[in-house]
């Protein structure tokens, strides 16, 4: 269109200049011809008024040819700009100060001519403008747009997206969900109920189900006993999330057992199109809530983090031995087989008494079956430190090994326990795992989990946060398996320091399986008289405690905080918290120090009947019901202010409140 423009106005143009040239050429030899001077004057005459109307003539045909282009211009362009309305499209012109000064016909329809004139940062809410191409969603009216914005064009591109953004929405809301229910003790009930009794457990749960078929879109199955499976959709879903699944909590205990109530676990999965895989991840999301204690929900999806809901009060223990006596069987196995060679025993960074004294169990075990045996720790709270010297003297150095000797002992013949964490990024050595078979890599927790670990076989695993510590756990593994005999008077009493300690001398998450535990440590030669004197503080601990709780104050009823910028080590950070909860009424203690010798600070959060875990995972940390810890390298004043929004902001009350 533009080349056949200029062609002809190349050929006006030529047309023009020869009307302009041939008449030059003849005035020239008139001129020559004529001498006298009457005839030059009129032949210039002639020329003159022959100039004049070809001027007129190429003005005239000018503006008639730019007319003409100007019409078929105006038309392309009216053409074009409806053809781009009619796809939803408009366009708006800004100057370099960002005010608007033209708007296509979509968008005069939908925004009206009272924009041009205003800003576009400020019709578009944008803080700040830059030079670089901006792209983002954009809601007015109930219509949503795609804006693309040029700034170096000063052009701005709105397409409506209103449609598509519905299509997607309701595409969302009807995804399919798999769920995953399971009532936690279920085992105990049949171990310890009549079968009438536990008919009811099974109607408790049934009956609430079939409430919600009422009011929600779902359907579920009973698979196995206490175990149901649940398919809904991701807007029904939704709801459940924005009602916190209230009506797992809502459940009827007295219909039951008053000292044992009813509570439910449930994983739900959604995102994942083969229904094989959202079933596997449905299972996992249940899993991760038995993990962390039962009494609680996990959702799942891909590329998310994991979402979890209830757990206002801790479950009673299901005080079965088949899962304990399932993870023995996997240790011991281990250590009794030609296959490994060398053991090397793990705690967290940082260790207490209780990682350290489970990890010396398990290495006195494994030399006892005549392996290779080290406890790589090089790390340790102030307490275990001095216990440590105290207890073991120079053989210390024979028995822990920093993590480059660790790695190089790795191979397909050594076996690596990790006990009192689950989490590979809190051990010191982040190689951990070179050249070690999935198959022998064992692991002993109490602390419950944000995501299921994916470094060993699923087997090797026993997380139980029912337990009082790792310690209780390993007490009990090794009476279950009939291995008293190898495990001398100091390993026993490193664990009932172990045990000592994560209960805070008995005040805090104890069962009868914790009081059992101690009695047989007792009878392998422990002394709790030894473990209360482990426990003192000196003076200078004593005065680090009463600095950290100088500011203490109150955050929300119940709910205390304290902090100070001094140098100090987990445990007397954890010493201060529990030392708020001593005082009656008090429902949780967050107490924040800084870690001697690093730039960190640490939160040691402690709760009574009350959820401090959910807490410390809204500041990146996790741990138990009632203990959890959290770590941050931000500024003092900013890890303080994201706590108290955290205790703020969390729904934790007890179900007893």
């Amino acid at each position: 269109m533009k080349r056949e423009q200029l062609h002809k106005k190349i050929g006006l143009i030529i047309g023009l200049v020869s009307l302009f040239l041939i008449p030059s050429i003849i005035f020239i030899v008139l001129l020559i011809k004529f001498d006298s001077l009457k005839s030059q004057i009129l032949i210039g005459l002639f020329y003159v008024f022959w100039l004049i109307a070809i001027t007129f003539l190429f003005a005239f045909m000018m503006r008639k040819f730019n007319k003409n282009n100007m019409l078929t211009n105006s038309s392309i362009a009216e053409y074009i700009e409806s053809e781009i309305d009619k796809e939803n499209v408009g366009t708006i012109v800004f100057l370099n100060t960002g005010t608007i000064v033209w708007i296509s016909n979509f968008i005069e329809q939908r925004f009206t001519r009272s924009i041009i004139g205003k800003n576009i940062n400020s019709l578009f809410n944008i803080k700040k403008s830059t030079n670089d191409v901006f792209d983002f969603l954009f809601e007015y009216e109930n219509f949503k747009y795609d804006v693309h914005i040029t700034w170096e064009k000063n052009l701005v591109i709105l397409k409506d997206t209103t449609i598509r953004e519905h299509v997607i929405e309701d595409y969302k809301k009807q995804r399919i969900v798999f769920g995953e229910i399971n009532i936690d003790n279920i085992n105990l009930y049949k171990a310890t109920m009549s079968e009438d009794e536990l008919f009811k457990v099974y109607s408790l749960v049934i009956t609430m189900l079939e409430n919600l078929i009422k009011h929600y879109d779902l359907i579920y199955r009973q698979y196995e006993n206490g175990r149901f499976f649940i398919l809904t959709n991701q807007e029904t879903l939704s709801e459940f999330e924005k009602n916190r699944f209230k009506f797992f909590e809502n459940l009827d205990p007295n219909q039951v057992i008053k000292d044992n109530p009813v509570t439910i676990s449930a994983g739900f999965a959604y995102g994942i199109y083969k229904f094989e895989v959202l079933d596997l991840l449905a299972k996992e999301a249940l899993l991760q809530s038995q993990t962390r204690g039962g009494n609680q929900t996990t959702i799942l999806t891909k590329n998310e983090k994991s979402r979890h809901y209830g757990s206002f009060s801790e479950i009673k223990i299901n005080i079965s031995r088949t899962n304990v006596n399932l993870i023995s069987k996997v240790l011991f196995s281990k250590l009794e087989s030609k296959n490994i060679e060398k053991v090397i025993v793990y705690g967290h960074q940082n260790a207490d008494l209780d990682a350290i004294g489970s990890a010396y169990a398990i290495y006195t075990l494994a030399k006892s079956y005549g392996k290779i045996s080290y406890i790589q720790n090089i790390t340790y709270d102030d307490t275990t430190t001095r216990h440590i010297d105290k207890m073991l003297g120079i053989s210390k150095y024979d028995i822990f090994i920093n993590h480059k000797k660790a790695i190089a002992l790795n191979d397909d013949k050594t076996l690596v326990v990790i006990v009192d964490t689950s989490d590979e990024t809190r051990i010191e050595n982040k190689s951990a795992f070179k050249n070690i078979l999935k198959s022998n890599i064992v692991v002993i927790d109490h602390h419950r989990i944000m995501r299921n670990p994916t470094y060993a076989l699923v087997n090797n695993f026993f997380i139980d946060s029912s337990a009082s510590s790792a310690s209780e756990i390993i007490t009990e593994m090794i009476a279950l398996s009939n291995n008293k005999d190898k495990i001398n008077s100091l390993a026993a009493q490193l664990l009932l320091d172990g045990i000592y300690v994560d209960t805070n001398m008995f005040k805090k998450h104890i069962s009868s399986k914790t009081f059992y535990a101690c009695s047989l440590l007792e009878e392998w030669g422990a002394s709790a008289e030894k473990s209360i004197i482990s426990l003192k503080i000196t003076e200078e601990i004593f005065n680090k405690v009463k600095k950290l709780n100088e500011n203490l104050q109150e955050v929300k009823p119940g709910y205390f905080l304290s902090y100070a910028d001094i140098d100090t080590t987990n445990d007397i950070i954890a010493i201060a918290s529990d030392e708020i909860l001593r005082v009656e009424g008090r429902k949780a203690a967050f107490v924040v120090g800084k870690l001697q010798g690093t730039n960190k600070y640490k939160l040691s959060a402690r709760g009574v009947d009350t959820n401090v875990q959910i807490i410390a995972e809204a500041v990146n940390g996790g741990g138990h019901f009632g203990a959890a810890a959290a770590e941050s390298d931000e500024p003092l004043e900013v890890f303080i202010d994201n706590i108290k929004q955290a205790i703020v902001s969390v729904q934790n009350e007890s179900n007893n409140n």
